[in-house]
């Protein structure tokens, strides 16, 4: 079983963009969706650009992230940055301890994996959120020059893992990135929504449908 990192082991089904959306107009910030988008992609579009992030750790990436929103919406001074970052830090690894709880009982049964577009230290993030020992193989998009969802990364990934396609299946919060890839690599797909309702744009490619990582045992069996 392969999972993604940012929005399924570290979200509950919430993409970044849209946590960190919630947090910015909680603070008091007036930002459309529209708005803030352009921002995010702005972050993160530095984030892959600058090479020194793959040395960061989640507070850091966090961090760089809200610098570089900040710096596009033309926003300075003020306590927002501190108080944005420190509520996502706490809420990410919140998400992460639980979800580490949920692969620990898959492990017996499962070899399980990371398969994320990222800067090159999802390793590091992983590893301090102790669930890289759980983990066969971490494939980061910024290591091995190819991402999400090309069909590509999910077969290093089922390579290292040493099974077909069928043998496994991809659990992901994006529909686009992470459904349709693993789906068109030939693995089953479990499209986590969360704990909000969503438009399944095509059923035929999701497998299962879920609500938070736990539900996976059911899956299991």
């Amino acid at each position: 079983m392969l999972f993604d990192f940012g929005g399924t082991l570290d979200g509950a089904g919430l993409h970044w963009l849209d946590r960190f959306l919630a947090l910015y107009r909680k603070a008091g910030a007036d930002l459309t969706f529209e708005r803030f988008r352009d921002a995010f992609d702005y972050a993160t579009q530095c984030a892959y650009a600058d090479k020194s992030v793959a040395g960061y750790d989640l507070q850091a990436v966090v961090q760089f992230h809200v610098e570089r929103h900040l710096e596009r919406l033309g926003v300075t001074g003020g306590d927002m940055a501190p108080r944005i970052v420190t509520a996502f830090v706490d809420q990410a690894r919140r998400n992460l301890a639980e979800s580490r709880t949920v692969l620990a009982r898959l492990r017996p049964r499962l070899a399980l994996g990371v398969v994320s577009n990222f800067y090159g230290n999802v390793d590091r993030l992983l590893a301090d959120a102790d669930i890289a020992p759980l983990l066969t193989t971490i494939i980061d998009s910024a290591c091995v020059g190819v991402s999400k969802p090309d069909p590509a990364i999910f077969a290093l990934a089922l390579r290292e893992l040493g099974c077909a396609a069928s043998e496994a299946m991809y659990v992901g919060d994006s529909f686009h990135k992470d459904v349709l890839g693993a789906h068109a690599a030939g693995l089953r797909t479990a499209w986590l929504v969360g704990a909000s309702e969503r438009q399944c744009p095509d059923p035929a490619v999701v497998d299962v449908q879920l609500r938070c990582l736990a539900d996976l045992e059911a899956v299991v069996g």
